[in-house]
Order: structure tokens, then sequence, then C-alpha cells
């Protein structure tokens, strides 16, 4: 009876070690997709609040986007080939912030971007 079980677990074993080493061999077959160059965060005012409609474009270009209404934006820099370009900021009645953008570092969130209130 012990001879049996043995022989079994022995059985058992090796077709798990026979799947572990096909999974390893197919999951080796296939690359990682390429990751798209895309900036996503969240536009808040200086009360932390969303910016609906808040603009986010590439400076010297008219490629950008609007936030939604909650004030989350996502940018997708894929036709840009420079090594980096300036993303400008704004919506009505605050200034406008401009921030480095390095396009191999993409895709990358920033999180929360505050605008403050224009001077008038």
């Amino acid at each position: 009876m012990r001879r049996l079980s043995l022989s079994k677990l022995f059985i058992c074993l090796g077709i798990f070690v026979c799947f572990s080493i096909f999974n390893e061999v197919q999951a080796q077959k296939f690359p990682k997709p390429p990751t798209k160059p895309i900036v996503k965060g969240q536009m808040i005012n200086k009360e932390s609040r969303p910016i609906p409609g808040a603009t986010i474009i590439v400076k010297g270009t008219t490629t950008g986007t609007v936030s939604d209404i909650n004030g989350f934006f996502q940018l997708d820099l894929t036709q840009f080939t420079e090594k980096q370009v300036t993303l400008v900021f704004g919506y009505v009645g605050t200034a406008r912030k401009e921030m480095e953008v390095i396009l191999k570092d993409l895709p990358k969130s920033y999180g929360q971007i505050k605008l403050k209130d224009a001077a008038f």
C-alpha cells in the first residue's frame, strides 16, 4: 500500500514539474507589449477641488486635451519624437503652469496638479 502511494506522489510531482517548465517557456515566448507615452493626472484648484474643463496643451503645438468633470485628464504623446516636451496647464481665472515631461520616462501619472489663482 505504501509503495503505491509513493509512486502516485512521484507521478504527480513529475506532472507538476513538467507543467511548471512548460509555463515558464510559454511566458518567455511572449514579450511585454510596448507602453505608450501617456501623461495623466488630476487638475485641482487652491482648495484642492477638481477643475473640470482645464486645458493641457503641448507648448508650441495644437495637441492637447481637457480635464473631465472630476478634473482627470490623459494625454497621449505618441506623435512626439523629441526627448522632452513642455506641457502647459491652464483654466479661466488661474495662472498658467508649465511642466517639462521627459518622454522616455512615460507612461506616468503626475497625480494632482494644483493651479493657483491668476494675479490681476
